[in-house]
């Protein structure tokens, strides 16, 4: 590979001087997880939350993942499916305190959206 160089230093990157950070995405996941507990037909398993990523259970606002991502979506905020019903986050470097809460008000925007009778 030719290229080597190119592929090697984001790891690099992320070995030398990313290390520290990883405490403040877990940080930043829990209080994601910990938001999205309040939002309702939303569950999040807060055992799991150990690490960067938090798993959302959409089930209960009886929708699929892909309905519930291209709502989430069109409020700005990406996520991708990891079930059926399962919406998986992830916080990493250029997310901070602010983005988690526009996270967590753009999922209960989209439960309130979601569980709200069509009009017709």
């Amino acid at each position: 590979m030719r290229q080597a160089g190119i592929i090697a230093a984001p790891g690099i990157v992320a070995l030398e001087k990313m290390i520290d950070r990883l405490a403040e995405d877990h940080a930043n996941a829990r209080r994601l997880a910990e938001g999205l507990t309040k939002t309702k037909g939303i569950a999040v398993n807060m055992e799991r939350v150990q690490t960067n990523m938090v798993l959302l259970d959409v089930k209960g606002l009886n929708v699929d993942d892909d309905v519930f991502l291209l709502k989430l979506k069109e409020r700005g905020v990406l996520a991708l499916a990891f079930d059926k019903h399962k919406i998986r986050m992830v916080t990493h470097r250029g997310i901070e305190k602010e983005h988690i809460e526009r996270a967590v008000s753009a999922v209960e925007d989209v439960a309130k959206d979601l569980a709200a009778p069509i009009q017709g």
